[in-house]
């Protein structure tokens, strides 16, 4: 079955159509923990369960060796695909499988969770979807990010769209020799993690930089405190509150809803640019 890109693209800004939905269904929203409709990813989900975003959680994959997790949605009414969402490090609730996500996180060419969702089932998922006449939509956050390019490189034929947020990078290889058509990468302005942590490559694809406000004041003070955030020299105690402080920062950076947020900032940035911010990390 083909399908085209203006099937899901907005054709004035470039976005996919479903990105401010999919932004919610892959990253935590703590103001929401408790909630057993949670759409995020974070939160563990049963199967049957309706969360908000009108999607029936449809099946869930795990697999405890390597920290993979993953849940199958199918909406309820409408036209929107079917999607599976991809856990990043860790769930929030409860607080787990951060020790068996790590190996993944740091090492780009790492598929530990990529087996995992081969083995757990998620790939069978996909590939019934597409041969049912409805491929799906891959999405994740940072680690899950990474793992649904894996699966994009691998398995492009089966596959929608993906879309990603914040992801770690995979191995330079992959990259390279990727086919996976329709991939949509959004990065937070400001990013530090995602470049930082296994200096992996992104598989080609559209790209944005979003944030609430773009370069405002705010977002300059940030950056300042960010680049001040080193230890260098004797300890000082002022120190050590300034590398918490651009620590708190960039975590909020990474996992921050933005797109659902009231008149988001969105650029689409070519690959050099994406390479520039990746190379210069913390620099």
């Amino acid at each position: 079955m083909k399908t085209t890109k203006l099937d899901f693209v907005d054709r004035k800004t470039g976005r996919h159509l479903l990105d401010s939905l999919y932004e919610k269904f892959a990253k935590p929203q703590l103001h929401d923990t408790f909630k057993p409709n949670n759409p995020s990813i974070y939160i563990r989900h049963e199967e049957g369960q309706v969360i908000d975003g009108n999607y029936i959680i449809e099946k869930v994959f795990e697999d405890s060796r390597t920290g993979f997790y993953a849940e199958s949605r199918v909406p309820i009414s409408g036209n929107n695909p079917p999607v599976i969402v991809i856990r990043g490090y860790g769930s929030w609730y409860p607080f787990d499988r951060v020790l068996e996500d790590t190996p993944d996180v740091f090492m780009a060419k790492l598929e530990r969770q990529l087996k995992s969702a081969q083995t757990a089932g998620a790939i069978d998922w996909i590939k019934q979807q597409f041969h049912s006449g409805k491929p799906p939509d891959v999405i994740g956050e940072s680690l899950g990010g990474k793992v649904a390019q894996q699966i994009a490189a691998k398995y492009p034929d089966y596959i929608r769209s993906t879309v990603i947020f914040n992801s770690l990078g995979v191995s330079e290889k992959l990259a390279k020799t990727s086919t996976a058509k329709n991939v949509f990468h959004y990065f937070t302005l400001g990013e530090r993690y995602a470049f930082w942590a296994n200096e992996g490559d992104y598989i080609p694809g559209t790209i944005f930089v979003i944030s609430q406000k773009g370069k405002s004041c705010c977002y300059k003070i940030e950056e300042a405190i960010v680049r001040m955030a080193r230890f260098e020299g004797n300890f000082q105690k002022r120190r050590a509150l300034v590398v918490v402080l651009a620590q708190l920062l960039l975590v909020n950076r990474h996992n921050a809803i933005v797109l659902n947020k009231r008149r988001p900032v969105v650029v689409q940035i070519d690959r050099t640019q994406l390479q520039i911010f990746r190379k210069k990390r913390f620099v």
